[in-house]
């Protein structure tokens, strides 16, 4: 398949920053913060829908995945910087924010940071953070001993993302796991193609990125201070982020709508890319 043009640009210390653009380019603007593992190719599928409805996706790879540089800063507002240098050099003074999956808390935390860069924010199957343990109760087995290996184990944890020794077959004999809208993702040829670029990209450097955003969840953010409208989606299928999780965000955010996609998965926006459109659609 095409894949979008990569842009890279450098920040203050000379790291570099690298990022696509999916949609319309005279669209308004979305800036995306991908999941863990993830890459600036996560939501190609987004880019057919997001074009007809006039949406410029900006989607950068975070620090440590794709071909942006690690930085030194730690904690979800490692993010802030890239973001911020990526804003001022596309000369955008807000945008709404995507947070995907375990880039949510990402997506939130520059929401508090930079609440006049940060115009609404979208989450789709987002994590977040200081999520209680009873929310979690319906999370795959396999994903709860990921982030636990990635807080406690972190060297272990990139071995099962990376799939060396042990966990050479850990994904294949998990299948059966994963509800049936995300074993098509998995399985259909159309699909796989898409979601592929992401696969590969997200794991350029390694897994060491993916696991450092996993072992932070474990920590609070203060919701009760996110100033911006929240549009959530989630799949209640989901078992990688428990629907349980986002409708407890739901009642701690001040201004939060939460849509539930009966019977989604995880990765339902691959399926019905229209869901997020449509609530990146809606006026700020």
């Amino acid at each position: 398949m095409n894949l979008p043009e990569t842009h890279a640009v450098e920040d203050a210390a000379g790291r570099t920053i690298a990022w696509c653009e999916l949609g319309d380019p005279a669209g308004a603007p979305v800036l995306v913060a991908h999941g863990s593992p993830g890459s600036r190719y996560q939501l190609l599928a987004l880019d057919p829908a997001a074009r007809a409805a006039g949406i410029r996706i900006i989607a950068p790879d975070r620090p440590g995945f794709g071909i942006t540089e690690p930085n030194s800063a730690r904690g979800f507002h490692s993010w802030d910087p890239d973001a911020v240098a990526l804003l001022d050099h596309l000369g955008l003074a807000a945008v709404t924010v995507l947070g995907f999956s375990g880039g949510a808390g990402y997506a939130l935390a520059l929401a508090l940071a930079q609440p006049q860069r940060v115009s609404r924010l979208v989450l789709a199957c987002g994590m977040i953070p200081g999520a209680p343990r009873a929310a979690l109760r319906d999370r795959m087995p396999l994903i709860s001993a990921l982030y636990a290996m990635s807080r406690w184990l972190p060297a272990v944890a990139v071995a099962m993302l990376e799939g060396r020794g042990p966990f050479r077959n850990t994904r294949e004999a998990n299948y059966s796991a994963w509800p049936e809208p995300d074993q098509l993702v998995m399985t259909d040829p159309t699909l796989k193609d898409l979601t592929a670029p992401d696969g590969r990209e997200g794991m350029r450097q390694g897994a060491r990125a993916a696991v450092a955003d996993l072992g932070r969840y474990h920590r609070s953010i203060d919701l009760g201070s996110v100033s911006q409208r929240v549009d959530m989606l989630h799949g209640t299928a989901d078992v990688n982020v428990p629907i349980a999780v986002a409708r407890w965000a739901r009642d701690r955010l001040p201004h939060a709508r939460l849509e539930e996609v009966e019977g989604g998965g995880h990765y339902f926006a691959a399926i019905d890319p229209g869901l997020v459109i449509r609530a990146l659609s809606q006026p700020t």
